[in-house]
């Protein structure tokens, strides 16, 4: 089986009708212009070969109906396995085979494809149990946020440290369980930083009385350096204090650099405009 585009295909079949007319048209004439005795029989051998050239173009003419027919039926029977595909109905290569060479080459694919996507899932399915063995085992409190802001997971000592279940806490968006929480401002925040520190009462149905917890948001990076999540910490007051004078002390410093870099660039403007005065 051969691929080719239709418009190779229509110039293929057009330049194979100009030719072959041409050339019965050419020869027909040649043939009755020929000064023979037997002239009757010269037109009868001239008017057989142009019927044998219009046998000829009908033939093409067929065989290139019939290839276009073909293609289209190849074309729906691949809409028809896409069809059946986005709707997770299709699992055998039935269908494809019924397109010969290119149907199987198309089902050799389509495994590669699955087994892929099969050790993908495992990879993942790897990453994520390691995941919770890392939270199940952490003694800190961590919750993860996926990319919309909601609680994926979270560590069991958390659980533990404010009596909860995680079905209390799991799938609720962290804009409504911490009140000084908006999740598209620490996106924007944690594009520039990395990490952002706040303090929030966390707010949950299981809590009849507000708990004021100190949270450190660590971005969670995909292979493109976007941000897919959050790490979320409730530190203690000791350990957020800390963190809050780091951060000031690191701000501080480069709110100086920033400083003494725009003096710098100052003088020096200051020195060209006085050299072009003096000139």
């Amino acid at each position: 089986m051969y691929l080719i585009s239709k418009s190779r295909i229509y110039g293929i079949f057009i330049s194979a009708v100009v030719i072959v007319v041409a050339l019965g048209v050419y020869n027909y004439l040649a043939i009755t212009g020929i000064d023979v005795q037997d002239s009757l029989s010269l037109k009868y051998f001239a008017e057989k070969f142009l019927f044998c050239i219009i046998v000829l173009l009908i033939v093409a003419t067929l065989i290139f109906v019939n290839t276009i027919i073909k293609s289209k039926s190849v074309f729906r029977e691949l809409d028809k396995v896409i069809e059946l595909s986005r709707y997770g109905k299709y699992s055998s290569g039935g269908q494809l085979r019924k397109l010969g060479k290119l149907g199987i080459k198309i089902i050799d694919i389509n495994s590669q494809l699955n087994l892929l996507n099969e050790m993908k899932s495992l990879k993942i399915s790897s990453l994520s149990n390691t995941i919770n063995l890392l939270l199940e085992k952490s003694e800190q409190l961590v919750m993860l946020l996926d990319a919309r802001g909601q609680v994926d997971k979270v560590s069991r000592k958390l659980l533990s440290d404010l009596g909860l279940e995680e079905k209390d806490i799991l799938n609720k968006y962290a804009a409504n369980i911490l009140d000084n929480f908006n999740f598209s401002n620490v996106i924007t925040e944690l594009k520039k930083s990395k990490y952002l520190l706040f303090t929030s009462p966390l707010i949950l149905e299981t809590i009849v009385d507000p708990v004021e917890v100190n949270v450190v948001v660590y971005s969670v990076l995909n292979h493109n350096n976007d941000i897919s999540g959050c790490l979320c910490y409730f530190e203690d007051d000791a350990t957020f204090k800390k963190m809050v004078e780091i951060k000031s002390g690191v701000r501080i410093e480069q709110e100086k650099t920033k400083i003494t870099k725009e003096a710098i660039e100052s003088s020096f403007v200051k020195k060209i405009s006085g050299i072009f005065r003096k000139n």
